[in-house]
């Protein structure tokens, strides 16, 4: 049967030594069983969350065939290697796409308010209200003094 992992590669590992984390994590899973299809860098991308203290990984995509007994040990064998920070595993029975995939952009996740992570806030600062013609407006103080006197009226008192 194919399968499909993604895995993410630390930031620990520099542009140069990408190469070589993926030719690690490739043999670790023909040593578990699995012989691998093909293998496409799609690119270092920022996380959408730290994931022990990294915050950007380079995004690997394996496709190999392999027993479903075999994908046991290969999904036991990346939780343990250095080189794979996360990992997701895919069957695939319509096979191998023959397409590539690209990384186009980037969408930062959403806050807890439901804006996108970095996005400035947008609404136009609050403006004062012009006084309208014959408009009096009151100080603090007459403000205070109105909302006693109301307080203190027969309107209140049968509530």
């Amino acid at each position: 049967m194919i399968y499909e992992i993604l895995a993410i590669v630390p930031s620990k590992f520099s542009d140069t030594e990408v190469d070589g984390a993926i030719q690690n994590v490739a043999a670790t899973i023909e040593a578990a069983g699995g012989k691998i299809e093909k293998t496409q860098n799609l690119g270092k991308l920022k996380l959408a969350y730290p994931i022990d203290h990294v915050r950007f990984g380079t995004y690997v995509l394996f496709y190999l065939s392999a027993d479903p007994s075999a994908m046991l040990k290969i999904d036991g064998n990346l939780r343990l290697a250095d080189e794979v920070l996360r990992h997701v595993t895919v069957a695939r029975p319509e096979g191998i796409p023959t397409f590539t995939f690209r990384v186009s952009s980037y969408q930062p996740p959403l806050t807890a308010e439901g804006r996108r992570a970095g996005e400035r806030d947008e609404r136009p600062a609050r403006q004062e209200r012009p006084a309208a013609e014959g408009e009096k407006r009151m100080s603090t103080e007459e403000l205070n003094d109105k909302l006693d006197q109301i307080l203190d009226s027969d309107i209140m008192k049968n509530i």
